[in-house]
């Protein structure tokens, strides 16, 4: 899945656990980048490096081992 996918998910995710809309400048204030980053991370022309590095490494564990990393 590609990241900006992963990335409208999560946003998607967050925004259902919650009234009303997360806006872009919201979603971009909780990963410390600016709304004009956040914005090319879901149109695709942008990759956050260190996010991507992340998801892969995530992918070799488990899900008990995600879990505990996630909660740590």
């Amino acid at each position: 899945m590609p990241t900006r996918d992963i990335l409208k998910l999560i946003h998607h995710l967050l925004e259902a656990k919650q009234p009303g809309r997360i806006t872009h400048q919201q979603m971009a204030e909780k990963l410390k980048i600016s709304k004009r980053t956040y914005t090319e991370y879901l149109r695709g022309t942008n990759k956050p490096k260190g996010m991507l590095v992340m998801l892969d490494l995530l992918s070799e564990l488990d899900r008990d081992e995600i879990d505990r990393v996630l909660n740590y």
